[in-house]
């Protein structure tokens, strides 16, 4: 009868055991998941950040935008696997969430252009035209003739108020 209760024990502790393993190896998985999803997010979120303060323009960096670059960067080393087998999946997830930065951001622009001309790859926009009486805005660099020319026209203009 001892030797039954043990044996009843023995085949207990075991199917527990294997029990434990299924419920760590869910976990790991789980885990490896997770730690994907925020890798990716926190690159995405760090892309936008970078292009934001950037401005209307985006960063470039030799004419690439910075997001697209360090995707495609991130991406190449952790397949070459540039920081060890155990870790350039990390580099893979953070270049994920690097492209999809940049691609949110095509995205975003086609769905701008959509919206404001009706076409979805068509042209954009023309610029609305300025009020009655409004000059064009000039960007650029002026010349020294220019100012001056400017700045006769400022002076005659207030002459004319004054008088």
């Amino acid at each position: 009868m001892a030797t039954s209760h043990v044996h009843h024990l023995a085949h207990r502790a075991h199917s527990l055991h294997r029990r434990l393993e299924a419920l760590r190896d869910k976990l790991s998985g789980t885990t490896a998941r997770a730690v994907r999803t925020l890798e990716v997010s926190a690159a995405a979120l760090a892309g936008g950040v970078i292009q934001g303060k950037a401005g209307p323009e985006g960063a470039h960096l030799f004419h690439v935008p910075v997001d697209l670059g360090l995707g495609l960067a991130l991406n190449v080393l952790g397949y070459f696997d540039a920081a060890g087998e155990e870790y350039s999946e990390h580099l893979n997830n953070l270049g994920d969430g690097f492209l999809a930065s940049y691609l949110s951001n095509v995205g975003f622009g086609w769905g701008n252009t959509w919206r404001t001309t009706g076409k979805l790859f068509g042209p954009k926009a023309a610029p609305a035209p300025l009020p009655p009486g409004v000059p064009p805005v000039v960007q650029g660099d002026i010349s020294e003739d220019k100012i001056r020319e400017i700045m006769e026209r400022v002076r005659a203009a207030e002459g004319q108020r004054a008088a």
